[in-house]
């Protein structure tokens, strides 16, 4: 039997088999459940799940279990999402197994799946809708979209301009210290890459599942060089802080932005996905 790890979008995805022990162990953990065959991956950027492959295996058979299937364990709504009207919409309920059993899966996982990349699933099960085998949320908070208005003023002035940048700006949180990922928390990135960044980001307690009181955040990356960070305010467009220079809601060609994965971000080629900061998150 084998497990696959649902993360990627251009490199293949981490397989790993599970020993004669574990295999029982999963199929204990998911016998009587409702497991849909047909369930679909969540349409998101990020861990979307687990793969179980059987190869020809029939303990899933004599569980009642189907040959193959996924196990999904996340909200699709890693972002936001837009419906046809050009308005936010709700995320779905999925079914979905236990956080227990998600993080057992992923220790499973060790010698395939590196350090940095288990703490970035680790995050995203444990910030996840806690849903039961009929989708019915648990006891987390509901999702609460609060994006304030645009107020460039607050950050242009000079004694705050220099000495802040787009995570501060982002975050929505002056700290004059020209914020870093993952610094407040004691977890810095270690690379110049979505996932790292985002992890840092992630422990400092931005999410990539909204529960709670949240703003609408995006990251992007100049390859190896830099990051950048956009927020999106309650007028439906989005604002930056290039470094210290001004706050400002233009791209790269002086078009306001409504889109941070489509305008034009000059270097900063790489998308790495809609994330939320939470009402109240502190940077430094």
């Amino acid at each position: 039997m084998r497990v696959m790890l649902d993360v990627y979008s251009g490199v293949p995805n981490p397989i790993w088999e599970l020993s004669a022990d574990k295999a029982k162990e999963l199929v204990d953990r998911l016998a009587g459940k409702a497991i849909d065959p047909r369930a679909e991956a969540p349409n998101v950027l990020g861990f979307r799940g687990y793969v179980i492959m059987s190869e020809g295996d029939d303990q899933l058979a004599r569980a009642g279990l189907p040959s193959d299937f996924r196990i999904n364990l996340l909200a699709p709504l890693a972002g936001f999402s837009l419906d046809e009207d050009g308005k936010e919409a709700p995320p779905a309920p999925l079914s979905a197994e236990s956080e227990d059993t998600a993080l057992w899966l992923l220790r499973t996982a060790r010698g395939v799946v590196d350090d940095e990349l288990a703490q970035f699933v680790e995050r995203s099960i444990r910030s996840s809708p806690d849903t039961g085998p009929g989708g019915d949320p648990g006891d987390k908070a509901a999702c609460v979209i609060q994006n304030t208005p645009y107020n460039p003023s607050f950050w242009n002035q000079p004694g705050t301009q220099p000495y802040n940048n787009c995570y501060n700006y982002a975050m929505n949180y002056r700290s004059n210290t020209f914020a870093q990922p993952g610094r407040i928390s004691g977890h810095l990135y270690s690379s110049l890459t979505c996932p790292s960044v985002g992890t840092a980001a992630d422990w400092d307690g931005c999410k990539t599942v909204c529960s709670g009181s949240n703003k609408n955040v995006a990251l992007v990356i100049w390859p190896g060089r830099d990051y950048h960070w956009y927020r999106r305010h309650s007028e439906g467009f989005w604002g930056h802080k290039p470094g210290s220079t001004a706050a400002r809601n233009t791209d790269n060609s002086g078009n306001v932005i409504f889109n941070p994965q489509t305008c034009n971000r000059g270097p900063y080629t790489q998308f790495c996905g809609y994330r939320f900061s939470p009402t109240g998150m502190k940077v430094s």
